[in-house]
């Protein structure tokens, strides 16, 4: 007889195919049950429902990425809000690409379901406040760079097209190469690219923009 822990997984592996295949909206419970050899009864025992069966399958990778990036941003605004922080920064991001990079597709099955199989739960808007989330960190980071130039300010336009490049280039990576070690390869350089873009781009003379109250 399997254990309830085996049971939960064979629900959960049952539940990660169904909704690959049909999405969360049209998946079926009947059927998720069906294939993992488990009456209804014995889903209920473990799951609410579907949006608890789905969010236990991506609620953990992606709150891990949340922190990840979090982390990140909070080592950057330190360096960056250093004097001639933008004179001297060189773009290193490989240990973030790494990490990333690994993440994401140690966890690749749960970030396709949030990416493309979503739609109808909580997850749904993921990348929207995933941009959110990048966007804020983005603009701490430039307003202490600008602090330290006088007469420049941030570029809004840029700098919500920069976070929108930067989450897609994941994104595409993620969606379209299968293979991590390719997906990191490619990731370091167009990581390079978007990093010396940002450091080009971000700040312009203040007579050139709005600026905020800096």
């Amino acid at each position: 007889m399997a254990s309830d822990r085996e049971t939960k997984e064979k629900l959960l592996e049952s539940a990660r195919k169904e909704f690959a295949k049909d999405g969360y909206m049209k998946a079926s419970l009947r059927k998720i049950c069906a294939n993992a050899g488990v009456t209804t009864g014995a889903l209920y025992f473990f799951f609410q429902d579907k949006a608890d069966l789905f969010q236990s399958i991506v609620q953990e990778p992606y709150s891990q990425l949340l922190k990840m990036v979090q982390e990140h941003f909070q080592e950057d605004v330190q360096l960056l809000a250093r004097p001639n922080a933008y004179a001297q920064a060189d773009g290193d991001h490989e240990a973030l690409v790494h990490m990333l990079i690994h993440h994401l597709y140690a966890n690749r099955e749960a970030f396709l379901l949030l990416l493309t199989k979503s739609q109808g739960t909580y997850f749904e808007d993921c990348i929207d406040r995933l941009v959110d989330l990048m966007e804020q960190n983005y603009r701490v980071m430039a307003e202490g760079m600008a602090r330290n130039m006088p007469g420049m300010c941030v570029n809004d336009y840029m700098m919500h097209w920069l976070t929108h490049m930067n989450i897609d280039a994941f994104i595409h990576l993620l969606t379209h190469e299968p293979s991590e070690e390719r997906a990191l390869y490619q990731m370091q350089k167009i990581m390079d690219y978007l990093v010396k873009g940002w450091m080009e781009m971000i700040l312009i003379p203040a007579e050139e923009n709005e600026c905020r109250n800096l």
